[in-house]
């Protein structure tokens, strides 16, 4: 693993951790990393190209080394980004999005064209579409996410080590290589005050996603850059058990994804059939090709 420097930025009410590194004369390359991940996730990923581009890969708020946030807003995590790529004057980037940093990085290349380069989606354009629910049962389902994110949780047991932290990454990622496994217990772990391992994220992060989703494709066909939007195939593995919806599998109906990607004008799908949501774990290498390819094509 290569040597990244942290810097913060401080942007309103967080300060952003931010991991710095490649070579600093080039182009630059971001990485964002999903909801309840952390930037270390994809430096595997990122060191590939560290000799050609600038990498910048941050925290989003409330992950990691970042501040916490006292609610948090597509709104917010847009903005973060807007103001990393003004303090490192790192316009026009190249940004790589995975799940939520996906989602992140559609809107922002659209609303923010003169900014991107490229964007590359890891599973960044958000579940499949889930059935239409009457009256009654949108409201329901709308009261349950949002007593289910903004409750008060009893605080975690941890975990006693991070070895018991890589075996928890390895069962829930099960075609997860050990070594990154390793790596993510250590940086994406901190010790509480009672000495347990804790993973370093805000649990209410993820009141993002209590109220409607849909909204997303309203700025993809501003997207003015070329786009790859990469999905895996066993993602249903994920979506599945996030939105326990009767009659939902949680897998994409065929063609859906394809044609979420063709609503940016230079998008185009790759499905990787041997991979989950996690695509960046499941299959590093080709993930690592697909980039490769993708940045050498012409605009």
């Amino acid at each position: 693993m290569m040597h990244f420097e942290e810097r913060t930025i401080s942007v309103r009410d967080v300060e952003l951790n931010v991991l710095e590194g490649g070579n600093a004369q080039a182009p630059t390359l971001v990485f964002l990393h999903g909801l309840s991940d952390v930037a270390w996730s994809l430096a595997p990923i990122a060191c590939h190209f560290a000799e050609r581009y600038r990498l910048l890969l941050p925290n989003l708020r409330g992950h990691g080394n970042s501040g916490r946030s006292n609610a948090y807003t597509f709104e917010q995590y847009i903005y973060d980004l807007h103001a990393l790529l003004n303090a490192f004057n790192a316009t026009p980037a190249t940004i790589v999005g995975h799940s939520l940093g996906g989602q992140i990085t559609a809107r922002y290349a659209g609303i923010f064209p003169e900014n991107v380069e490229r964007i590359v989606l890891l599973e960044g354009l958000g579940p499949p579409a889930l059935p239409e629910p009457d009256a009654a049962q949108f409201v329901l389902r709308y009261r349950e996410r949002l007593l289910e994110r903004f409750a008060e949780r009893p605080a975690s047991r941890g975990m006693a080590d991070q070895s018991e932290a890589a075996a928890r990454l390895m069962r829930n990622n099960p075609r997860m290589q050990p070594e990154l496994a390793a790596l993510l217990a250590e940086k994406a772990t901190i010790l509480d005050s009672n000495g347990r391992l804790q993973w370093n994220f805000d649990r209410h992060a993820g009141s993002i996603f209590s109220g409607s989703n849909d909204e997303g494709a309203r700025f993809w066909c501003n997207v003015q850059c070329p786009a790859l939007v990469i999905s895996g195939d066993l993602a249903h593995e994920y979506w599945g058990g996030i939105f326990p919806v009767e009659s939902f599998t949680g897998r994409y109906a065929p063609g859906e994804m394809d044609a979420r990607a063709a609503i940016m004008p230079k998008g185009r799908h790759i499905p990787f059939q041997h991979s989950g949501h996690m695509v960046h774990f499941d299959e590093p290498e080709r993930v690592i090709t697909e980039i490769e390819a993708f940045l050498q094509e012409e605009a």
